[in-house]
């Protein structure tokens, strides 16, 4: 059980505790970069289409969607996975030999990475979706690949498009639109609103540093005490957790 003495002695004073605020962009690109990692005695990405929905539609109301819990290390796990079976280099987080693994906030990460750049068979578990997110800047809503055709009965494409291609567009898009079949000034502000989300959100960070790879199975199988329950395996294989030298990161490439 994780009510045992720390293991060789370790010093609880090189437990380290810091929190950051990172942009949003910055922080999906980072994602898909390679920064962050995950843990095998993570389970796989289990959220719904409308979680992601809810989650874009969060950010953008600028509403808290929690804190992303990191393991800064200089330890390399032998198995790991990818963001959401995504195929990222590894550069490290923090330069060579260091490492930045997600504890908690997986699913949020992985969902922004999948809708954020898009494209079927992203995601191992869901091979046959495509995760693309799009906005609607007459509804002031996101929506999925499968969604498209349905908000375009409704809209000039014009008003329709990936999320990953707001941040190139200039600030007067909106107003540029004038004139087409369905405009309105709430189309402006939709896409003032949409602009600042990725230019202003800050993204809550937690990072821990000075931790073995015991403190960090113990703290992730407190995490999930409560809250969303994970299934028994889950707990059982971060209790269990042996960095084994023999067995392989776990790579997933994209063609």
């Amino acid at each position: 059980g994780y009510n045992r003495p720390l293991e060789g002695g370790v010093n609880y004073r090189n437990h380290k505790i810091e929190t950051e605020n990172r942009n949003l962009l910055d922080f999906i690109r980072q994602l898909a970069e390679g920064k962050f990692l995950i843990p095998t005695f993570q389970r796989q990405f289990v959220w719904e289409p409308e979680d992601i929905v809810s989650l874009w539609d969060s950010l953008y109301r600028r509403y808290p969607i929690g804190s992303i819990l990191c393991w800064n290390t200089t330890i390399r796990l032998h198995v790991h996975r990818r963001i959401g079976g995504f195929f990222v280099p590894e550069n490290g987080g923090e330069g060579a030999g260091h490492h930045v693994y997600i504890l908690d906030g997986q699913q949020r990460s992985t969902s922004l990475v999948a809708s954020f750049y898009g494209g079927a068979g992203r995601v191992k578990e869901y091979y046959d979706v495509d995760h693309t997110l799009h906005f609607d800047l007459t509804r002031g809503e996101f929506f999925l690949e499968k969604d498209y055709f349905r908000h375009r009965w409704e809209a000039d494409p014009a008003f329709l498009f990936p999320v990953r291609e707001a941040p190139g567009f200039p600030d007067d898009y909106g107003a540029g639109l004038e004139g087409l079949k369905g405009y309105s000034r709430k189309v402006v502000e939709h896409f003032a609103q949409l602009k600042y989300m990725f230019a202003e959100y800050p993204v809550p960070l937690i990072h821990l540093r000075g931790f073995n790879i015991a403190d960090v199975c113990a703290i992730f199988e407190r995490m999930n005490q409560s809250g969303k329950r994970l299934e028994n395996l889950d707990i059982l294989i971060a209790r269990g957790f042996k960095n084994y030298a023999t067995v392989v990161e776990e790579d997933f490439p994209i063609s």
